[in-house]
């Protein structure tokens, strides 16, 4: 297994998002998406890379490497109108359901990555809820 650097597991998960086509690639990074709602479309999206951390107690080795999960957080925002509530947390369903799709079905060439969860949550300032999907990325990454 070759090294990829959190960087480059990162960016391999946002041109997924990207080619698939749905989703509208964010100006915001993960961490910020969303921290200005007049900015927010239905369907943009970010991809955060987390937290990165060794998966087990290992011996490494400076030239091949270490074994690590890196946390990939991609955030989706989602049309909220008070007057079609169910509708439309049932589109925002639908894109998650999509976005978990396209990144599952990302090359599996040095890269594992596993689903873990998702998050809704409603922006009170805003007629939009946001979504966090939780992907975990096992990978690893060159230490020379």
């Amino acid at each position: 297994m070759a090294a990829l650097t959190v960087k480059a597991v990162r960016q391999r998960i946002d041109a997924a998002m990207l080619a698939e086509g749905t989703f509208l690639k964010s100006r915001f990074a993960g961490a910020l998406f969303g921290a200005d709602t007049r900015q927010l479309m239905h369907g943009a999206y970010a991809v955060g890379a987390i937290e990165t951390s060794v998966t087990t107690r290992q011996r490494q080795k400076t030239s091949a490497g270490v074994m690590v999960d890196t946390a990939i957080d991609v955030h989706i925002a989602g049309r909220y109108r008070p007057d079609a509530q169910v509708a439309d947390m049932d589109a925002l369903l639908d894109l998650e359901a999509t976005a978990i799709q396209t990144v599952e079905g990302i090359s599996r060439v040095d890269l594992h990555i596993l689903y873990e969860r998702s998050r809704r949550e409603l922006m009170a300032a805003a007629e939009f809820t946001t979504s966090t999907i939780r992907f975990r990325a096992i990978h690893r990454i060159a230490l020379a």
